[in-house]
């Protein structure tokens, strides 16, 4: 490259030094959560999906690729900021992922292939404190719990001022800018090129951005089903009107089902949903699992309810249920669930009802007995499937259990078995809690609430919190300051927020539907990486499926020990999956590709840093 040409490219992705706001500008996956005031960042250098001068991002068709721009601002800071990655075009080709502007509902996304957010940030002061997430100060507690985290991802046309573009950036600070990007299901493989544009202030920066694009396609149907209690009564009282399909049509773009107690009727209602057509282009729908309905309908959810008072009432139930299934819903994963982490005192009553269903001469026989519970010697002639949490999951007694005709499933996080799905975590949590359901063979994965945005009833006083000022989400403390034996947590029960905000009109972002989380995002990368290790396994890359476990999860569950057991870094899963996504292409599967050597920083930063 001639003198005169490297001036001119420099020229083009750098702003003029001499009035921009801008001090850096970088990229980095979507597995790292970059701190406000994190302006030392090893990941600036170069990470898997930057260079020091490009984003390089790769993924399948079918697939929903995600990345981060960070805006680092000088000691003025910028008052106006915009990003937009406008087209994606294969090289040597005609076919484009075109960018589509988003509407007020976030849920509709025909015709929206690219996604631009913005990232809020929430003030963490105290490490979340309840011991079964993580024991703060531990060895194997997260390092950096405090400060301001990134949490929410806004949509672009939020209310400017929450979250809406422009952004501003206050002086030596960070602003996080969150893309998505969806590679269609007709898109041909090859290299894509575009340029993601950052204008501060009115100083245009472009990044080029490379994606490669292989030739095969991730399945619409999960490889396996995420399931997240939702709670309608949430979302009406803070949105202050009906916003069921959206929540359920934005979480099924995450790959995530949101589930609850049913009735026949209420199974009746939702038959688009459960066939699909809630999902369809017709519906505004676009994306993973296009046409393809939900399959979960509990029988009840967090207890048995009042069906099952005596023995023919618990019979007569169960018989309607699964004969009405059978009928309307064929194949669907249905369970009658226990009352939730059962004590001793409950014992009895699961052992009651499971014997009155098991020994149905009916249909209602098959109807599963779900508990959230580890083993216990107990219960063991009494539970169908068993919910436990990371740190009680016992891999040898969950093969026995299989044995015997059992399921075991895994609920929720707790390090260092597992990840921990908090805001003081690192983002890979919920990644790393799904790469341990694939080693282990899980096959359901359960998170007890996604709008859990009222304290729980244990929590003394009000319990109507602003939960975009308030990180802290789960609490029984009886004040904040005391020290009673109570817990807390940052987030906990959180995975998406309310776009608008009838009961806090502050915090109302304009936005017809759910805001989502970096958890919720990385949970649905999680989902997409086990269909790449299924993907692979079923080719028969059994050999290279083991070796990238034994290097992103080496020891999960009950084989975790006391010590952390899998990799909080995103470059380590982008390695690993990239390693996979050659191999099931028939692309040279040995070898890792390493980080790219970082560009001479001045092409990116300022001089005067």
């Amino acid at each position: 490259m001639s003198a005169l040409a490297l001036a001119a490219l420099l020229c083009c992705i750098s702003p003029s030094p001499s009035n921009a706001a801008v001090r850096a500008l970088w990229a980095v996956n979507d597995g790292e959560k970059i701190d406000r005031d994190d302006l030392s960042n090893a990941g600036k250098a170069a990470n898997s999906a930057w260079d020091g001068r490009k984003i390089k991002l790769f993924g399948a068709r079918n697939e929903i690729v995600s990345f981060q721009v960070i805006v680092e601002s000088d000691e003025k800071g910028v008052s106006r900021l915009w990003a937009s990655l406008p087209v994606l075009a294969l090289r040597n080709g005609t076919e484009k992922i075109v960018y589509g502007a988003p509407v007020s509902d976030p849920s509709l996304y025909a015709g929206r292939p690219i996604q631009v957010f913005s990232e809020n940030y929430m003030r963490v002061s105290s490490a979340t404190n309840a011991p079964w997430i993580y024991r703060a100060g531990s060895p194997s507690a997260p390092k950096n719990p405090t400060g301001w985290k990134p949490v929410q991802l806004v949509p672009e046309n939020a209310r400017p001022g929450t979250g809406g573009f422009p952004l501003s950036v206050a002086p030596r600070a960070n602003a996080a800018i969150w893309l998505d990007v969806y590679l269609g299901r007709g898109l041909p493989a090859g290299v894509y090129e575009g340029s993601v544009r950052i204008d501060a202030d009115g100083e245009k920066t472009d990044l080029p951005v490379e994606l490669e694009l292989f030739d095969f396609a991730l399945p619409d149907r999960n490889t396996m089903d995420a399931m997240i209690f939702y709670d309608d009564s949430q979302v009406l009282l803070y949105h202050g009107r009906d916003r069921e399909r959206q929540y359920r049509r934005f979480a099924h773009r995450q790959r995530v089902e949101l589930v609850g107690g049913g009735t026949q009727e209420s199974v009746r209602r939702a038959l688009d949903r459960y066939r699909g057509g809630d999902f369809s282009r017709a519906q505004g729908y676009a994306g993973p699992g296009e046409g393809v309905g939900d399959r979960i309908a509990p029988a009840s959810f967090y207890g048995p309810g009042d069906c099952c008072i005596d023995r023919l009432k618990t019979r007569g139930f169960a018989d309607a249920w699964m004969s009405f299934l059978d009928k309307t819903l064929p194949g669907a994963i249905t369970f009658l669930y226990m009352p939730d982490e059962p004590r001793p005192a409950d014992f009895p009553l699961i052992r009651r009802i499971a014997d009155d269903i098991h020994s149905d001469p009916g249909p209602g026989r098959g109807l599963p007995i779900l508990a959230t519970t580890a083993y216990r010697k107990e219960l063991e002639d009494a539970v169908d499937i068993w919910v436990s949490p990371p740190g009680e999951f016992d891999v040898s007694r969950a093969l026995s259990e299989r044995g015997r005709g059992r399921r075991t499933w895994v609920y929720n996080g707790g390090r260092p078995a597992g990840g921990s799905i908090v805001i003081d975590a690192p983002a890979t949590e919920a990644r790393a809690t799904i790469w341990a359901c694939f080693k282990h063979d899980i096959k359901v994965y359960f998170y007890w609430n996604a709008v859990h945005w009222r304290h729980n009833g244990e929590k003394p006083g009000e319990k109507i919190q602003d939960v975009w000022a308030e990180p802290v989400t789960f609490d029984t403390r009886r004040s904040t300051d005391s020290s009673d034996g109570g817990s807390f947590a940052n987030g906990d029960g959180v995975l998406m927020y309310p776009g608008e905000e009838r009961l806090h009109p502050a915090q109302d972002r304009g936005v017809a539907g759910p805001c989502s989380t970096l958890q919720l995002a990385n949970l649905r990368r999680g989902l997409q990486d086990h269909a790449y290790l299924t993907l692979a396994r079923e080719r028969g890359l059994s050999a290279l499926v083991d070796e990238v476990l034994r290097a992103v999860v080496p020891r999960v569950f009950s084989d975790a020990g006391t010590s952390l057991g899998f990799s909080q870094n995103g470059n380590d899963y982008e390695a690993a999956r990239y390693r996979l996504a050659k191999a099931i292409a028939g692309l040279r599967p040995e070898g890792t590709p390493q980080l790219a050597a970082p560009a001479p920083r001045r092409q990116v930063e300022h001089p005067r840093q």
